[in-house]
């Protein structure tokens, strides 16, 4: 079990010390200093109108800083889809079933 730690520890300092989480992240930075977009991101949660939402999601994502950080986050989003995915397979528990006991 003592391999799999290890593993772990070292895949997470590798993750952290990622260009995908150095881009994440500074692009993050940037879109917090921009308060332009922080209130464009602010008005879209409020809003209601599907044909309005569109247009303001696309005019927000014209913004770079924001493209970029949804693409970074997009592919963060995706190793740990596919981490959670192999989690269920060994744990059984693709419905939900990991408090049960197992006969």
């Amino acid at each position: 079990m003592s391999e799999i730690i290890t593993a772990t520890y070292i895949f997470l300092d590798t993750l952290d010390n990622s260009k995908l989480i150095k881009d994440l992240t500074k692009h993050k930075q940037n879109l917090l200093k921009n308060k332009e977009i922080l209130n464009q991101i602010s008005n879209i949660k409020k809003e209601n109108n599907n044909e309005i939402l569109i247009q303001k999601k696309k005019a927000l994502y014209q913004n770079n800083d924001y493209k970029m950080y949804m693409k970074f986050y997009n592919e963060l989003s995706f190793i740990i889809l596919k981490i959670n995915k192999q989690y269920a397979k060994y744990t059984n528990t693709k419905e939900h079933h990991c408090h049960e006991p197992r006969i």
